[in-house]
């Protein structure tokens, strides 16, 4: 190997170690700042080391595989790369094909994307030595140490004012990786990684053996500093084994401490059968305590000593026959709804992240009892690939794992037990979970270790083979590098800088004020249109223009900025045109066209007319696509009210009540189309429905109560809007009305002397600053029972 070559090499393998840093990449200046930049980077990253290693191959036209026939028989090499052919066809039969090939950024999966890992694997065959793989997982165990550090100062120490230090809104840590759920899964790879590590041997020959005792005499010191960094590295794994259990627990993911249970059964189930000694008896004490532990804690899982210890306050609220459990009861709706959708296009899915297209289509209306969710995985990793890679697809993901466990079963893998305890592990929890960028690059690694170790242990025969002879295999070969190189060159700047860009231009748009700013910074944020807009536009316009722009009338009222809805508009029908699939493009385009007509400063009906019947148009549309999604008709009922179309408004509210009675805010858009037709006694009924079936209105969004309150304000029912106003401030419910309400509350309890509730109104509205004195002396005098007094200030 010349010179170059060599150098060559040592870029690509600097790159591939690279990838290890990927957890550790937050693009605050983004959309998606947690998924975004690792997406980019990884990417990135990936394809620059493809561009060179191409350009190594057509330096070295020998192969690097020490043999390649050894690799086309491994088992587990031909499942990955069947899984990649089954990915491949099942796009090509998608329904939605784009979205099959590109996937979505906050994912990071798709066909294109799963070639990203396919390419790390491959690239780490032909460019890794076996130190190079230790060296890898050394990395990796460096990264998880911050991903560990960090998680502690979010939970349990709480501490964000350490650098670079991250507030979290959920009490359970996500460090750098932003998920708790994607980070404990992160963990079990890193606890893979810390039993390589640490079960790391070198062998020798004789000869090597006699090299290296003569090397101990001549440099003593090197040896010795040799073996310090051996039992450095042995401890650092051991460290990271322990701290990533800890960790685990601290993010209080079922699946995950489920996936580590069974993995420590498993692992101590052999031991205790295939072990002798010492390591026998150790394995079956601590089975037999574990075992004893789940059976203690299931029969006393309600016990509220469990409340107070991380991990197991989550898992002993976990009850599959609980209607209670959200969580729980989402995901067995989600299960039975994939197999559903598996049984319609059983044998090639229907693609690679088009779950959501047979979601929608599938959709059970039981689901919005529990919330109204969008699900685009089912939380299930088996269910996932069924529905978007049918039966093909599975037969393959299951193979990998029957592979791997086979050579870990047949060949001598350091540390192969533990690793094949942390596959199991990964399995069980991803059986109520999905993979992501993070666990789909660290199970690819693992993959590439496990093939490598393979590899090495069958092939005797060092001696590179050529690769191509013949003159014009290499000339063809040639050419297709070069298009290849092109192609991943243009990739690096279209696929990867351009969405990082848009990205950023969306964060930085909404600079209300300046009109032209944001027109320009729209424009760069929205064009040209490629993969990545699904997920710009949407989250764009879902976090910072529908409730800022088209929802507020203070900046809807002004003309100028109608330019800027326009383009919002334009740019949502846009997608809608190019990807149909996703229902809610459709809602998202409908309500930003329910904002103009009702925030703009026009009501001529030649004008609103053309915009409700559009958006009539798109939720019919949406109809088709989602016809058992009660979400869908609330939007179209709206339309037709607005369109005084009262009594098909109310027979569309009535179907979405019929597809489940028992779904509270079907209930409530039933009541808000009565109210609007006048039918008020009729409205009062069902929204008695309502507060029967959520006594605390919990189910409904704030908008929903807002308006209930103000239904019962408008018919002048005091006792309903004081009812609604007590639970707001006794915990029943936690949304807070205008201050207005609570004002005319404490005159009315004033009037009744209610002493008691009274109390609860002046002691709210003391919050204020305005109020806080006038608060005081007021409740000073009821104290005293001077009610007179109070009411006749009230009256002047």
């Amino acid at each position: 190997m010349g010179q170059s070559q060599f150098i060559l090499k040592n870029i690509i393998k600097f790159l591939l170690f690279a990838t290890a840093l990927t957890p550790l990449i937050i693009a605050w200046s983004t959309i998606f700042p947690y998924i975004f930049g690792k997406v980019v980077f990884f990417r990135s990253v990936i394809e620059i080391a493809l561009i060179l290693f191409l350009i190594y191959l057509l330096f070295n036209w020998k192969l690097k595989i020490k043999n390649w026939k050894l690799l086309v028989r491994n088992p587990l090499f031909i499942f990955v790369v069947l899984f990649i052919l089954s990915l491949i066809i099942s796009a090509i039969f998608a329904v939605n094909p784009y979205r099959a090939f590109w996937g979505t950024i906050d994912r990071g999966e798709g066909l294109f994307g799963m070639f990203h890992y396919f390419a790390l694997l491959v690239m780490g065959l032909f460019i890794f030595e076996k130190k190079d793989w230790f060296n890898f997982f050394k990395i990796h165990l460096a990264v998880g140490l911050i991903l560990i550090f960090y998680a502690f100062l979010q939970h349990p120490f709480k501490i964000y004012n350490f650098p670079f230090a991250l507030k979290f809104i959920d009490p359970r840590p996500g460090s750098f990786i932003g998920n708790p759920s994607f980070l404990a899964v992160h963990l079990f790879f890193l606890m893979m990684f810390a039993v390589v590590v640490f079960s790391e041997k070198t062998r020798h020959t004789d000869e090597k053996r006699i090299n290296a005792d003569k090397a101990i005499r001549i440099n003593p010191l090197k040896s010795a500093f040799a073996v310090v960094r051996k039992i450095f590295w042995r401890c650092f794994s051991l460290l990271i084994i322990m701290l990533s259990m800890i960790t685990i627990f601290l993010t209080g993911t079922r699946g995950a401490i489920l996936g580590l249970g069974t993995g420590l059964i498993i692992l101590l189930f052999y031991f205790s059968l295939k072990r002798k000694g010492w390591l026998r008896k150790l394995s079956v004490c601590f089975l037999i305590f574990i075992i004893g532990f789940g059976w203690v804690f299931w029969a006393t899982r309600h016990q509220p000593v469990w409340q107070k210890i991380p991990g197991f306050d989550r898992l002993a609220k976990t009850a599959a026959f609980d209607a209670n459990d959200n969580s729980t009861q989402t995901r067995i709706i989600t299960w039975r709804l994939s197999w559903n959708a598996f049984k319609e296009k059983p044998w090639f899915g229907w693609g690679p992240d088009n779950y959501l297209v047979a979601y929608e289509k599938h959709y059970e209306p039981g689901y919005a009892v529990y919330g109204e969710t969008w699900l685009d995985r089912a939380h299930n990793k088996i269910f996932d690939v069924l529905v978007m890679q049918g039966l093909f697809g599975l037969l393959s993901y299951l193979g990998i794992f029957a592979s791997a466990f086979y050579l870990l079963f047949k060949k001598r893998i350091a540390g192969k037990h533990f690793i094949m305890a942390g596959l199991v592990a990964y399995f069980v929890q991803n059986l109520v979970l999905f993979d992501q960028l993070n666990s789909d690059i660290a199970f690819f690694v693992i993959l590439g270790y496990l093939i490598s170790t393979e590899l090495r242990a069958e092939s005797v025969n060092y001696a590179a083979k050529p690769l191509i002879t013949n003159n014009f295999y290499k000339l063809s070969s040639l050419t297709i590098v070069i298009v290849a190189i092109s192609f991943l060159g243009y990739s690096v700047y279209a696929f990867n800088y351009v969405p990082f860009v848009q990205a950023k231009a969306f964060r930085e748009s909404p600079v209300l004020g300046n009109v032209f700013f944001m027109e320009e910074k729209l424009k760069e944020a929205m064009y040209p249109y490629n993969f990545a807009q699904y997920n710009i536009r949407s989250f764009g316009i879902d976090a910072f223009y529908l409730d800022q722009f088209f929802y507020n009338p203070d900046f809807m009222g002004k003309p100028q900025l109608k330019i800027v809805g326009d383009l919002l508009i334009e740019g949502m029908d846009e997608m809608a045109r190019r990807e149909p699939f996703d229902v809610r493009t459709l809602i998202r385009e409908v309500e930003m066209l329910n904002g103009v007509t009702k925030n703009y400063p026009f009501k001529d009906e030649k004008e609103t007319a053309p915009l409700f019947k559009k958006a009539e148009a798109l939720m019919r549309e949406a109809v088709k696509r989602a016809p058992n999604r009660q979400e869908v008709y609330y939007h179209l009922a709206f339309n037709l009210a607005g369109q005084k179309r009262y009594d098909e408004a109310i027979e569309t509210a009535r179907y979405a009540v019929s597809l489940n009675p028992k779904v509270v805010r079907a209930r409530y858009h039933l009541f808000l189309m009565l109210a609007l037709a006048g039918r008020n006694e009729e409205a009062l009924k069902e929204l008695a429905v309502v507060e029967e079936l959520r006594p605390n209105y919990d189910g409904l969004m704030v908008g929903d109560i807002n308006t209930a309150m103000l239904f019962y304000y408008n018919l002048g029912m005091t006792d309903k809007v004081t009812e609604l106003l007590i639970k707001s401030l006794d915990g029943r419910t936690l949304h807070k009305f205008r201050r207005w309400y609570y004002e005319q509350a404490l005159g009315y309890f004033a009037s009744q002397e209610d002493a008691k509730h009274f109390f609860l109104m002046a002691d709210y509205l003391a919050k204020f600053d305005d109020l806080k004195d006038n608060m005081e002396v007021l409740i000073d005098l009821a104290r005293n029972g001077n009610w007179s007094i109070i009411n006749n200030l009230r009256k002047i």
